[in-house]
């Protein structure tokens, strides 16, 4: 199980908070054995999952991903509103 920095934590709540601001649907965040759902306002499930290590999400997270890199990604279901968004700082 990674250890998880009390930094990637808050990278991840303020991009849940991005996410209810824009009015998109949660996101699933996977790395290895654990998951984290950001942006969850409501009952609806969430729309996507990027699945990838932890030390990637950390720098996708803290804007460190071009767009091109965002998209080459795992993604299930569409990444395009999340992409947006994690693009935009």
């Amino acid at each position: 199980m990674a250890a998880v920095s009390p930094e990637f934590e808050e990278l991840a709540a303020e991009l849940g908070r991005r996410i209810v601001d824009v009015g998109l649907r949660g996101l699933v965040l996977r790395f290895g054995d654990q998951t984290r759902i950001v942006g969850v306002a409501d009952r609806m499930p969430p729309a996507a999952t990027l699945e990838a290590p932890l030390d990637e999400l950390h720098a996708v997270l803290s804007g460190r991903r071009s767009t091109e890199e965002l998209r080459a990604l795992r993604w299930i279901g569409n990444p395009e509103p999340y992409i947006a968004l994690l693009a935009s700082g």
